[in-house]
């Protein structure tokens, strides 16, 4: 379950199937595709593992606890939910001038792409409560499996970018990005309450 719990949320936050859309509106070449699908998945890849080994350090630099970290990276969360239940795409990955600037570039893989559309704030946030909240090694062990595996998923799904934007439509897409949104917004109403409730008790 725990598995699964990890898995599914780094999924729906990190969302490959708007960045394969944006992959397939921005680039038409089968090889660019591929090239761009692979660099995107080492770059989010290597943004996570950054994150678990150093990540934690960050909260003692400016010496906050997890839970405030919780509280926050929850409204984060809700904030990119209630744009995803409008089948917007959350502006803490993309905005208006990104998407504008990313049409100019030649290469998309790495900015803004693999950051901050894939691993944004809300993924950083999210990979950094799962490992603070991981009670042993077999915890740290089972959130690694599932970034591997997400990685793995999210490059697939970028290849395959040119399929999704054809098969899914603006209807599937925006329907889509719905159902991620209420999966987001659980997870960081979840965060929100965890964060709320140890603050309130520690006074």
């Amino acid at each position: 379950m725990e598995f699964l719990k990890y898995l599914i949320s780094i999924l729906v936050i990190v969302d490959p199937i708007f960045a394969a859309i944006v992959v397939a509106g921005l680039v038409e070449s089968h090889k660019a595709v591929e090239r761009i699908a692979f660099r995107a998945s080492l770059t989010v890849l290597i943004a996570f593992l950054v994150t678990i080994i150093s990540g934690e350090r960050f909260p003692e630099l400016i010496g906050v606890n997890i839970f405030s970290i919780k509280i926050f990276g929850g409204l984060i969360l809700l904030h990119m939910a209630f744009q995803m239940l409008q089948a917007n795409p959350p502006k803490t990955k993309h905005t208006e001038e990104e998407g504008e600037a990313a049409m100019e570039k030649e290469d998309i893989s790495i900015i803004p792409l693999g950051i901050p559309i894939l691993f944004g704030p809300g993924a950083f946030t999210t990979v950094l409560i799962f490992k603070e909240e991981a009670e042993s090694g077999w915890n740290d062990l089972l959130l690694l499996l599932s970034i591997f595996l997400a990685v793995i998923i999210i490059y697939f799904t970028l290849k395959n970018a040119g399929v999704f934007a054809r098969k899914l439509g603006t209807t599937g897409i925006n329907v889509t990005v719905r159902i991620f949104g209420l999966f987001v917004g659980a997870l960081g109403s979840q965060f929100v309450v965890d964060g709320v409730k140890h603050l309130w008790i520690q006074g």
